[in-house]
């Protein structure tokens, strides 16, 4: 009854700060369904079956309805590279259904990644001055830290670490990329916050490492690697040594919070390509399953729809590399994608692996252009800030070689970010203040425009 209470109470406060204080409260609330997911808890009875994700959605945007003459003008949200393919992949999922194998399998992945088109407009619209930048990324790593404290009052069942998140983070794979992606984001509030945010990030990241470590996952520590080169490389020049010296203190940290099964686990990586009796079945059967993806795209070019991978892989894997739903139930043997831009290519087709293969290069290209803010002439803060960003989105791209991330639903929240830290570095925005932080605790006043019969009446008029 108390967590119930104190849910209710939490969700009470940030409705009423997303109309009288500012719309990222909203956007808290939102990120609290996902990462706490009360249908999924023992309380969540009490709640009966109230759709919390809905009416969160719905407050959030309200809000910044209601807030639309105090939040900054920013261009509209398709006028980016990111959103754009996004949205066609989307429309794409929508024009395909009359040929998905799994009719209603695919809609509901299709309303999902509709959704999550929804959730990339409210972290856009939000981030709208590197103050509300910093408070986006602060919900997602407190998000991951609640996420840990969730793993560690579970605990493993065996080496796996299920049922910990609510949909779509329930399983130990995507549970671990979210927590990496949540220390990647606190490793640029760490290096740009000082006082007690500082101290509060470092605490954060501290919970979110042990549930990483209990998560298991192989996939998410080759993101760990890849998102920590990419920070290395693209933060600022004036944050090196802080860089560096967090960078050892953390090392030191998390091998204090290793464990056996951990380490034994990360060494079976190289299992992947062996051919020996002994070696780690899950990591062989991911290479089993690619080669059968390769053949199932040459069968079917166009695509099969949303979870397609799992409907033939009876026709194309052998009967030991399939698995069965909870049940237990022999009939509902399959085996999913483990490979996000395979599970583009054999389930939205050709197109769908263009529309993925081009986000990832304009991935690529921002995080370049993120590089070259590295520079004195740009604010270092937000150069920071932003190779944070694009290291929790390596830390998907890379990590999703071994796991199906194609509906992780961060992944939108951090293109949202990343698209408007290459806004706010613009001549245009800097010319105007648009990343200039507001004094703490105010919000900045939006750009005012002259009224009409205010402007000098010897000014031409304009033809």
């Amino acid at each position: 009854m108390f967590y119930a209470a104190a849910f209710a109470i939490f969700a009470v406060v940030c409705t009423v700060f997303a109309f009288k204080r500012h719309p990222v409260w909203g956007l808290y609330f939102y990120m609290a369904t996902i990462f706490v997911f009360p249908p999924g808890r023992w309380w969540g009875v009490f709640f009966g079956g109230m759709r919390w994700a809905l009416f969160s959605a719905l407050v959030t945007a309200l809000a910044i309805a209601f807030h639309k003459g105090k939040l900054r003008d920013k261009p509209l949200w398709l006028s980016n590279g990111a959103a754009v393919l996004l949205a066609l992949y989307a429309a794409w999922m929508w024009l395909q259904t009359p040929l998905a194998l799994d009719v209603p399998d695919h809609l509901n992945g299709t309303v999902l990644y509709s959704k999550y088109l929804l959730a990339f407009w409210f972290v856009y619209r939000i981030a709208d001055t590197k103050e509300s930048l910093r408070d986006v990324m602060f919900g997602h790593l407190m998000g991951c830290a609640l996420l840990g404290v969730f793993a560690y009052t579970t605990g493993r069942d065996g080496n796996r670490l299920d049922g910990v998140g609510g949909p779509g983070i329930d399983d130990s794979n995507t549970l671990g990329m979210y927590l990496v992606t949540g220390l990647m984001v606190g490793v640029g509030l760490v290096l740009t916050q000082k006082g007690w945010r500082r101290w509060f990030a470092l605490f954060c990241m501290a919970l979110a490492a042990e549930g990483f470590v209990l998560a298991n996952s192989r996939g998410s520590f080759l993101g760990l690697v890849a998102g920590g080169l990419v920070i290395m490389m693209c933060k600022a020049k004036t944050h090196r040594r802080l860089f560096w010296a967090f960078a050892a203190a953390g090392v030191v940290g998390l091998f204090s919070i290793l464990d056996e099964h951990f380490i034994d686990r990360m060494f079976t990586i190289g299992d992947v390509t062996s051919q020996e009796e002994d070696a780690d079945t899950s990591a062989r059967s991911r290479v089993v399953v690619a080669e059968a993806q390769l053949k199932m795209f040459a069968d079917h070019p166009i695509g099969v729809g949303h979870r397609g991978t799992a409907v033939l892989s009876t026709k194309y894997l052998d009967p030991k590399w399939l698995t069965v739903d909870a049940s237990g139930d022999p009939s509902s043997a399959a085996r999913s994608s483990h490979n996000t831009f395979l599970s583009a290519l054999v389930e939205q087709g050709i197109l769908g692996a263009i529309l993925f293969l081009s986000l990832v290069l304009w991935i690529v290209a921002a995080g370049l252009r993120v590089r070259r803010m590295r520079g004195p002439q740009h604010d270092p803060e937000l150069a920071t800030l932003g190779a944070s960003i694009v290291g929790g989105l390596m830390v998907i791209l890379v990590s999703g070689n071994t796991a199906d991330y194609l509906l992780a639903e961060n992944q939108f929240w951090l293109l949202a970010l990343l698209v408007s830290v290459l806004q706010m570095n613009s001549p245009e925005s800097k010319r105007s203040g648009f990343a200039r932080a507001a004094p703490a605790g105010q919000r900045p006043p939006a750009p005012t425009r002259t009224p009409e019969f205010a402007r000098p009446q010897h000014q031409p008029q304009q033809r």
